[in-house]
């Protein structure tokens, strides 16, 4: 910046040169590009964030559906919103039928129309330290994002899964 000099008549001002105006709105632009390259990232982020808490509320609100009806019906333990009910002494398989479903708030819904998560929940072996299934049984509830017609277990090539697993006994 310029300071003012008094010559004869004339006095200059203090002023930024154009070159120096210049730079700065460079250096200004070049800041700010910067910041916004962030928020693409910084958005995808928050959106995977927000589904992963999702997916293990519904995870967990299918576990305690089991959980509640295992003290009584471990053969047929029935499952809101659909008439589905899981033999959790059935041996290892394809996962239940029909597929659950969940909305974009992790609500539980009985049809894909609106679904935004994918529910399977699969049966499998006899957890340690027990000897007989009818008494316990290990479970992997699946959720899958977003669904896709007429969905399967594996997970397609835009899809995100997570699968929770959790001994469920009758006791």
């Amino acid at each position: 910046m310029k300071r003012a000099t008094v010559s004869g008549r004339r006095a200059r001002t203090r002023s930024f040169s154009l070159v120096e105006v210049v730079i700065a709105l460079g250096v200004i632009a070049v800041g700010i590009v910067g910041i916004l390259a962030v928020f693409p990232t910084a958005l995808q982020t928050g959106h995977s964030a927000q589904d992963e808490t999702r997916t293990a509320h519904i995870a967990q609100s299918v576990f305690g559906s089991l959980v509640a009806g295992a003290t009584s019906h471990f053969n047929a333990v029935p499952l809101p919103p659909t008439p589905l009910s899981i033999d959790l002494t059935a041996p290892p398989s394809s996962p239940t039928s029909p597929t659950l479903y969940a909305d974009n708030d992790g609500s539980l819904i009985p049809t894909a129309a609106t679904a935004a998560f994918a529910i399977f929940i699969f049966t499998n072996n006899l957890p340690p330290g027990f000897t007989n299934s009818g008494d316990a049984n290990q479970v992997t509830v699946r959720v899958l994002s977003p669904p896709l017609p007429n969905q399967g277990p594996t997970p397609g090539p835009n899809q995100t899964f997570r699968d929770y697993v959790r001994i469920i006994s009758r006791y």
